[in-house]
Formats: structure tokens, C-alpha cells, sequence
């Protein structure tokens, strides 16, 4: 029985740490820093979505705006000639990359990297406008 507990026991304390770090690593906020730890991204964004120009067409630019609540959940919406599409879900820092995921199909998943004092990614996203196409996407914090 001693060999059983000797050997078991560093198992069971493992696992119950392992499975604590798991579980907050899938709750969104449990990443979030608070708005005025060192680092922390900022809360309001906004930008530029501009197509990549392809043969028949010029390039198509949207602007975007993104906000990034505290309790890990987004709104980000898109306008372009006239057209807006509103996408909310939630968020998570990894690394250098903040992640949106949304119940939207058509808006699943998408990674922006920070550097310095932007967000920034190339995807292939819907346009307010109802065609998907390649996009480059540059966000800033938004002033005032």
C-alpha cells in the first residue's frame, strides 16, 4: 500500500494542477490583464480593413472598429459605402495575438498581432457590402 501512495500520490497532485491551469486558460477573461497593468492592450480600436486588389476590381477599404470588454467578450463592426456588419464573441490574449471567436460562420475565428501600438492581420473576411475577399486589417487605439 505504501508503494501504491508513494507513487500515486505525485500523480494525483500533478494532475489536479495541470487541470487548473487548463481550465483557466479556457475561460476567456482569465487572460485579460487589467486595463492598467503594463501591457495591457487597449480597449477601444479602431482602422482600416483594405483589400487586396485583385484583376477586376480596385481596392475596397472598410473601416473597423473594435472593443474589447473586460469580462472577454468583443463588438466589432465593419462600414463600408453605406454598409455596416456588427460581430461580437469573445477574446483572449495569446501571446502577442489577440483572439476574437464569434458564432458567426462567416466570422469564426480571427488572430490580430500586436506590434507596438497596433493590431494587425491579413484574412479573408465578408465586407459589410456581402463579398468575402483578402483583407489586410490595421487597428490603433481609438482616441478620445
Amino acid at each position: 500500500m505504501k508503494k501504491f501512495v508513494k507513487h500515486v500520490w505525485p500523480l494525483m497532485v500533478g494532475m489536479s494542477l495541470v487541470g487548473c491551469t487548463s481550465a483557466a486558460a479556457n475561460y476567456p477573461s482569465a487572460s485579460i490583464p487589467p486595463p492598467d497593468s503594463p501591457g495591457a492592450p487597449a480597449r477601444h480600436w479602431q482602422g482600416t480593413a483594405t483589400e487586396t486588389p485583385g484583376i477586376y476590381s480596385g481596392p475596397v477599404v472598410a473601416s473597423v472598429t473594435l472593443d474589447l470588454n473586460p469580462d472577454g467578450t468583443f463588438v466589432e463592426t465593419w462600414k463600408e459605402k453605406g454598409k455596416q456588419r456588427t460581430t461580437s464573441g469573445i477574446w483572449r490574449e495569446r501571446g502577442k495575438e489577440i483572439v476574437l471567436e464569434s458564432s458567426n460562420p462567416s466570422h469564426a475565428r480571427l488572430a490580430l498581432r500586436r506590434r507596438g501600438n497596433a493590431l494587425y492581420t491579413i484574412a479573408t473576411e465578408p465586407l459589410p457590402t456581402g463579398r468575402a475577399t483578402t483583407t489586410a486589417i490595421e487597428l490603433h487605439p481609438a482616441t478620445g
